[in-house]
């Protein structure tokens, strides 16, 4: 697999599987397009200077959760949250790495990172929160 560029040395971590599965991510597009894929690092670069390579490097993955009740938990966490749409998608091994990364809150929050080939958002679609 071809990472980003920016992405750190030794980044994805070497404890990171093969991304398959469900998950559900927070986007603001229906239909979801490429920039609903954009990681932390691209969006605000400047916030993770001076900072370790390990943090770095989960800034250059994407949040994602298993369990669709948390992805609606992280929805109401906060007002620009809120006005996100929740999507899901199957992954597979061809769209990259995932490691568990869960918080207090959010048991099933997975840290994705995505090949610079693959364009994930094709996989997605935006669901109805009942």
């Amino acid at each position: 697999m071809k990472w980003p560029e920016f992405y750190p040395e030794n980044c994805p971590p070497e404890d990171a599987e093969d991304a398959t599965g469900i998950v559900y991510r927070l986007v603001r597009h229906d239909p979801p397009q490429a920039e609903d894929f954009r990681t932390l690092y691209e969006e605000r670069p400047m916030f993770f200077e001076n900072k370790p390579n390990d943090f770095i490097c989960k800034g250059c993955g994407v949040s994602v959760c298993r369990d669709f009740e948390d992805i609606e938990r992280l929805q109401r966490s906060s007002g620009k949250m809120r006005k996100r749409k929740v999507a899901e998608g199957i992954i597979n091994s061809k769209q990259g790495v995932i490691v568990h990364t869960p918080s207090t809150l959010y048991k099933s929050h997975h840290t994705w990172w995505i090949p610079i080939e693959e364009s994930p958002w094709i996989d997605f679609d935006v669901v109805e929160i009942l």
